[in-house]
């Protein structure tokens, strides 16, 4: 299965399951919208405090939906709830002068994770519950959220890396002359 194979329309019958999902699925979509992402890597720290907050407030959510007991709806509840996440994700930003770059990798990551964290809930047996979730999809949902904020704090532990501007991402170094003319220059420097 590919990342791309994950863009489609989910059956669901999870009134809150659908509303988590979905937010998780914006989360990780706002990721190609932020200023940063044309950077060399990383986030800053706007969009790093914004990421931060989805997780907060996503693992509260699904503290709060595993919290409450399975509703017995059986004349009311609707069986039709599907969950839309079909339009897929931008994978290029815009760079000062305009021009369309690859999100950086660290970006790209955190968007996948939160598509993957979408996903998983949203193919989970408790989307086919009235409501809460099972045990099974709690612990794993938990558990990919504290992964996405893990991927946060590795993110911020490694500061923007000073690269010329020269080296766009998605460039395609070591295609030129410059690389094997720079290792010469280095060699003959070693040299003396």
């Amino acid at each position: 299965m590919s990342f791309g194979d994950f863009f489609q329309v989910y059956p669901n019958r999870n009134l809150e399951l659908r509303s988590i999902v979905k937010q998780a699925y914006e989360f990780g979509k706002t990721i190609a919208r932020e200023p940063s992402a044309a950077h060399s890597n990383g986030l800053d720290e706007h969009a790093m405090a914004r990421q931060r907050s989805y997780v907060d407030h996503s693992l509260q959510m699904v503290d709060a939906i595993n919290s409450k007991p399975l509703p017995d709806n059986p004349a009311s509840h609707p069986t039709q709830l599907p969950i839309n996440l079909s339009e897929e994700y931008i994978t290029f930003t815009t760079n000062v002068e305009g021009a369309a770059v690859p999100l950086n990798e660290a970006t790209q990551l955190l968007a996948e994770a939160w598509m993957v964290f979408a996903v998983e809930l949203a193919k989970s047996q408790s989307a086919s519950l009235a409501g809460s979730l099972v045990e099974f999809d709690y612990t794993r949902a938990t558990n990919n959220l504290l992964v996405i904020r893990k991927l946060l704090d590795e993110m911020e532990a490694r500061p923007f890396l000073d690269l010329p501007e020269t080296s766009e991402p998605g460039s395609a170094y070591g295609t030129g002359s410059a690389p094997s003319a720079a290792n010469k220059s280095m060699k003959q420097l070693g040299s003396r």
